[in-house]
């Protein structure tokens, strides 16, 4: 055979429109402990200023990763291993050597490479990337790297380009004038970050000029027919994100053939598409994505808010002379799973229990104490074994973050399995643990486990005070005091958080992740506490937590607005944490990985779930309007923020489809993980917009492409309608909203004018946006995500049920012929009008009032209102109410707020009269 039909052995391909490269050899990130932090940092004295405060990724975090940079500088000196795919790839860091293969990617839309975790414990990171530029002609060219941390840039070997400026989530910009030779130019660039927690470390390289061909060497690799592969996997898309059958479908143009798998480790499947441009494969080889715990391998099981039931499908196409390929994200969903109540308290309670113990379809995979719970309450022949506590202790002995959950799991097993159970080597090595736990910033130690988010702050103090009333003569090796004391400051600091949070509800309001951790301390609490005064107060704000989850969910789906909230529970309720709460309490939800809070649920001898809970969650209203107003004060040295918050939650729920949203939110400022507003229709079909700050859908990236907004909108609704209003800025990288319509969870779909609708059963959805939406086509999010036409400055959501609202196509006709007036007042202030038959007209644009039939909501005789705590069809509470009575279907609740808070005031000199947004002292401030 003539050399002319030899492989190229490369692939090539071309920049974005902008010059940012998208193709890559990358090497994984090494990462290595923070073994000198000591150095930087004291470990004992006062944590703030410029003290141990910052480890927790505190809003000054910046300047110490920048002097820790200093301490650690990359190696500019050492050898550069040729890209090459699958060739080796070295790094000499800390004085190892890491070795590995050069991987080929492909960067999401945004342009940036991505080595983002999530990182338990503090260490240094560590990554290499590689391309090669071609031109024909020598020129100048300006190179603009974007990181979020400091790096290194080599051209031809040749250093161009270097800097250490750190930053949180938004990379800095760097810009160097180089002049490239004609044929190629071989990029190296070194990455490093250190981790406290999340931990963002992107890369973006962009070449501004003419246009560079970027080219990928790969042996074997033929760039002519690897460039048509290119075109075709770029028709690829995968139609459903969350998948529930054994098999899955891609689209793709007819009769090409692929190859897939299911994560690295599985073999490949050669399957081609069809005439009518699906190709099917098989999910039996799916496992879990490996999470991005950093170099931190040990899971956390049970309490872990990290489990996203994501695998990644790999496309290619099925030629060897095209080794490119296209990853793709899917869920293959638990399927212990209801929408519908059906049997009994009893049966719901043992459905848990073995769920968790690891019995039958869908058992947790990893269930550490939790399991021991639930398998010792099924048979009490039950003994502790080591890998029971393996990763509870492995994440308390390191101090990594989430242990306060883990130390309430070890408390729990302590007192709830009899001794005899355990060997006395395994108490010994959990005593010891306990006693020798750091339970607050204040005291001695460098680590980064969170204090400060509000659900941290009340699993430490829980976990600190029933630690020192289980141990109460032992020396806590912390600090050298006993057990007694460390227990008389933590239920002095819970004391203080019971109070804020009866008078004046959360900051991170209805978040489906954290409300499952405040009812686990809460129950703890309950269960093992031995302080009256805290006890009486925690069962009153967890009657009054459930009562609120209740209200705002709906067939098992936690749908309302959410103050902090994951991709994933956007995408299927399946996965939010209060899910197997509500399974427990009214046979309706999930059980998924999120097992600590509902085992202690489930196993309390000393806490009733109030039967009205039950009638709430278990039951769909005809018709209800809920309002859930919280309000409070956030203190530096708990929270890390000085300001008050509200938060102003309105829910609309029928049997058929609910609809939620957070009224004027911050609007106009940035966001982190807020869910402003959603439609639930079912499950897999919750209905929202965002504003994108990029293409990322982990943990680590807060906000990102679906969870939060780059910039808050301002939303409101009345009943079954709501306006969402964009304001835009000159920053933004992503100008435009994007809208989330699963439509493979629907039954039907109509686009009409600027409108789409939906329906799912007797359910409907109808949005519309100035010049209408189009449907993504192609990649993970084909035919699930839709981009506005115009930008998506304002959008207009409605929701009606067949029962009320007629026929699916007529209610969508009516709504097409509604009256609906965009506001052009530009994208400062954008604004709308909207006039249906037989409702309020609403008005508003992003600086005026919100009007309904011309009228000022939120006006009271003219003036503002005095906002009501709980409005709903089963409560009516004022914020100075000392009893809040619920009533629904015949079940009633008392709560006595003011006993609550009149006994915690005696007891620890909280001051119960304060308004909710002037809050308690000394004890509440985290010393």
């Amino acid at each position: 055979m003539s050399d002319i039909f030899m492989p190229t052995n490369r692939t090539t391909h071309t920049t974005d429109a902008d010059g940012t490269v998208r193709d890559w050899l990358v090497s994984p990130v090494w990462a290595s402990p923070c073994g000198d932090l000591q150095n930087f940092l004291p470990a004992e004295g006062d944590p703030w200023g410029d003290g141990r405060w910052v480890l927790t990724n505190g809003p000054d975090v910046g300047g110490l990763k920048e002097r820790l940079a200093e301490a650690h500088p990359i190696d500019i000196g050492q050898t550069m291993e040729p890209p090459i795919e699958g060739g080796a790839v070295s790094w000499q860091a800390g004085g190892s050597t890491y070795k590995a293969s050069w991987r080929r990617v492909r960067t999401g839309e945004d342009g940036f490479l991505d080595w983002s975790a999530f990182c338990f414990t503090p260490e240094y990171r560590y990554s290499l990337a590689s391309t090669v530029l071609e031109i024909d002609q020598s020129d100048w060219r300006t190179i603009e790297l974007h990181t979020t941390g400091p790096f290194v840039l080599w051209l031809n070997g040749e250093v161009v380009l270097q800097g250490g400026k750190v930053s949180y989530m938004e990379p800095e910009v760097h810009t160097v004038r180089v002049r490239l030779p004609s044929r190629t130019t071989t990029v190296h660039l070194a990455t490093w970050q250190v981790a406290f927690r999340e931990c963002r470390q992107i890369a973006r390289l962009r070449v501004t000029g003419l246009p560079v061909r970027v080219v990928i060497p790969s042996p074997g690799a033929d760039e002519h027919a690897a460039r048509l592969a290119q075109t075709v996997l770029a028709k690829i898309g995968s139609p459903s994100w969350a998948q529930d059958a054994a098999e899955a479908t891609l689209l793709a143009p007819p009769g090409a053939a692929l190859r897939v798998r299911v994560g690295e480790n599985s073999p490949w499947q050669h399957v081609a598409a069809d005439a009518t441009g699906k190709a099917t494969y098989r999910l039996d080889h799916a496992a879990e994505e490996e999470q991005d715990e950093g170099g931190d391998v040990a899971r956390t099981a049970g309490a872990s808010m990290l489990s996203s039931g994501e695998s990644i499908v790999e496309v290619g196409l099925d030629d060897e002379r095209c080794p490119q390929t296209m990853r793709m994200r899917v869920a293959v969903l638990p399927p212990l799973s209801t929408e519908s109540p059906a049997g009994d308290m009893a049966s719901w309670r043992n459905d848990v229990l073995r769920h968790v113990a690891g019995h039958g379809e869908g058992a947790i995979r990893e269930p550490g104490v939790a399991g021991l719970l639930a398998r010792y309450a099924l048979d009490s022949q039950t003994t502790v074994q080591a890998q029971d506590l393996s990763s509870s202790l492995h994440r308390i002995l390191t101090r990594g973050d989430c242990a306060d959950f883990e130390v309430v799991s070890l408390l729990l097993a302590w007192h709830w399995i009899p001794e005899d159970r355990w060997s006395p080597e395994l108490r010994k090595e959990v005593s010891a643990a306990i006693t020798g736990m750091k339970y607050w910033i204040t005291q001695p130690g460098l680590d980064a486990m969170c204090y400060f988010t509000e659900n941290h702050q009340f699993v430490w103090h829980v976990a600190e005070a029933l630690a020192g009333e289980a141990f109460p003569d032992s020396n806590f090796t912390v600090d050298d005091r006993t057990g007694s004391e460390h227990g008389a400051e933590a239920r002095s600091r819970a004391a203080g958080w019971l109070t804020r949070k009866l008078r004046g509800g959360f900051s991170e309001f209805d978040s489906n992740a954290y409300l499952a951790i405040d009812s686990y301390a809460l129950c703890a609490l309950i269960e093992l506490g031995e302080d009256q005064a805290l006890i009486s107060a925690a069962r009153t704000l967890l009657d009054k937590v459930l009562v609120t989850l209740a209200s705002n969910s709906w067939r098992g789906t936690h749908g309302a607005a959410h103050g902090r909230s994951y991709v994933h529970t956007l995408r299927s309720s399946r996965f939010e944490e209060t899910s197997p709460i509500l399974r427990l309490v009214a046979g309706v939800g999930t059980l998924n990985d999120a097992v600590l809070p509902v085992t202690a649920l489930a196993l309390a001898q000393k806490y009733t779930i109030p039967d009205v809970v039950r009638e709430l969650a278990g039951n769909e209203p005809e018709e209800w309007w809920g309002r859930q107003v919280y309000r409070g004060e956030l203190s530096f040295e708990r929270d890390l923020l000085e300001r008050p918050y509200r938060s102003d939650l309105r829910v609309w729920r029928t049997p058929d489809v609910m609809l939620s949203s957070v009224q004027d939110y911050r609007a106009g400022l940035p966001g982190l993980q807020e869910h402003i507003w959603g439609v639930t229709l079912g499950r897999e079909l919750q209905v929202f917009v965002t504003h994108p700050a990029n293409s990322d859908t982990g943990s680590s990236a807060r906000p990102n492409a679906w969870a939060g907004h780059r910039i808050l909108p301002r939303v409101h609704q009345h009943r079954n309608a709501l306006i969402h209003l964009q304001r835009f800025t000159t920053t933004d990288p992503i100008r435009s909203t994007h809208l989330w319509l699963p439509l493979a969870q629907t039954d039907e779909y109509i686009q009409q004018g600027e409108w789409i609708a939906a329906r799912r059963g007797e359910g409907y959805v109808a949005i519309a946006t100035p010049g209408g939406v189009r449907p993504v086509l192609e990649g993970e999010t084909a035919w699930q995500e839709w981009l506005p036409v115009e930008g998506g400055a304002a959008w207009i959501t409605v929701v009606g049920r067949k029962q009320a609202d007629g026929d699916f196509r007529d209610w969508v006709n009516s709504l097409a012929s509604s009256e609906v007036q965009w506001h052009p007042r530009g994208e400062a202030d954008p604004g709308v009008r909207f006039a249906r038959e037989n409702a309020a007209v609403m008005e508003v644009t992003f600086e005026t009032a919100f009007l309904l039939d011309g009228t000022p909501v939120g006006l009271v005789n003219g003036v503002p209102e005095n906002e009501p705590h709980l409005d709903s069809p089963a409560v009516h509470a004022e914020f100075d109410d000392g009893r809040i009575d619920v009533a629904w279907r015949g079940k009633t609740l008392a709560l006595d707020v003011a006993g609550s808070l009149a006994t915690l005031a005696e007891a620890y000199a909280v001051d119960s009269a304060s308004s909710p947004t002037k809050l308690v002292g000394s004890m509440s401030n985290g010393r």
